[in-house]
């Protein structure tokens, strides 16, 4: 009787033994399918946002492939500009603030906006050096007189003048001898942290902060009146968009053959409908018994030789800035100075 009890509780223990080990992987089962349940979800969530990248990341490129087209686009509106101001004068040539310098064109999904500004009449930074046929860069010196009558026109004294103009041309140009009030690497060795001169031309106008005695202030008040294209050997000036402002520009060109309320005379006296030619800017009555160089005669001229060009590009959920520095050749041909993505 006893062996048969004892058996019916070993029987009866291995059935609630059994029971607890099914128990046991049921709950296991069920806490892998949960794991795997989450690990789905996330492993989904994770694929759709790979998608939505991969998506976005397509809009995007093609939203910039439009910003390039725009660009094309804003070429051909800036050669028309040129165009217009040759047969028909300045006055009845299309402006900035007509649709002739604008880029407007529906898209699938969005749209293309583009707007062009002249940008002839700066002081081209890059003209301090010239380029020689080995590659180097040696000091232009008419250029370094102009440069230094520009920062006079501004208020700037004759020798801070000189001692500026000298450092950003020794910055620029390729030997290590620095010219008088000037500053080579030697001068920048010296600083904490140190560093040396680019031995070339300038790529950005923020590149003055670097330079010798560049103060934000200068820097800031020469912005608009000063700019960067390698393709130029001299500054050179649009007679026919020359505004009031612009008259320190004159100046700087001139030299002491004007003064600046002379320059500004010679903006304001314009002819309407523009110079077909800039011989007769020469003949004005304020150029009377001066001898003014040739080189600098060339220097004024009566066409537009750069723009800026801005695309604005909305594709769906994507926005694309596009900037460019657009440089006109005699012929009607353009090269890029410049492109940049970004506000």
């Amino acid at each position: 009787m006893m062996a048969v009890r004892d058996k019916q509780f070993f029987v009866g223990s291995e059935t609630l033994q059994h029971s607890r080990q099914t128990g046991a992987a049921l709950i296991i089962v069920l806490g892998l399918v949960s794991v795997m349940s989450v690990t789905a979800v996330v492993a989904f969530d994770m694929f759709g946002m790979f998608v939505r990248k991969t998506t976005n990341s397509q809009i995007m490129s093609q939203a910039r492939e439009y910003a390039l087209a725009g660009e094309i686009l804003g070429a051909k509106r800036a050669g028309a500009y040129i165009k217009a101001n040759e047969l028909f004068g300045v006055s009845d040539a299309i402006n900035d603030t007509d649709n002739g310098l604008k880029v407007d064109m529906p898209i699938d999904g969005g749209r293309i906006k583009g707007a062009l500004k002249e940008n002839t009449n700066c002081f081209n930074l890059s003209t301090l050096v010239s380029k020689l046929p080995n590659g180097s860069y040696v000091a232009n010196v008419m250029a370094m007189q102009q440069f230094s009558n520009l920062l006079q026109a501004m208020g700037i004294g004759k020798k801070e003048a000189a001692s500026l103009t000298a450092a950003l041309t020794d910055w620029q140009d390729s030997d290590t001898r620095p010219l008088p009030m000037g500053a080579e690497s030697a001068a920048y060795n010296r600083l904490d942290p140190p560093y040396r001169t680019s031995d070339s031309r300038l790529v950005s106008i923020k590149d003055l902060r670097l330079i010798r005695d560049f103060s934000v202030d200068l820097i800031d008040a020469l912005t608009s009146l000063v700019c960067i294209d390698p393709l130029d050997t001299q500054t050179v000036l649009n007679l026919n968009t020359l505004q009031p402002h612009h008259s320190m520009l004159v100046k700087a060109l001139l030299g002491d053959a004007v003064t600046i309320q002379q320059a500004s005379q010679l903006i304001a006296l314009r002819p309407r409908g523009g110079y077909d030619h800039n011989r007769r800017f020469w003949q004005m009555k304020i150029f009377e018994g001066k001898a003014i160089p040739e080189a600098v005669r060339g220097q004024f001229i009566t066409t537009p030789r750069r723009f800026l060009l801005t695309v604005d590009v909305r594709l769906n959920t994507a926005r694309t800035r596009l900037n460019s520095a657009l440089h006109f050749n005699p012929d009607g041909s353009y090269i890029i100075i410049s492109r940049y993505f970004g506000a």
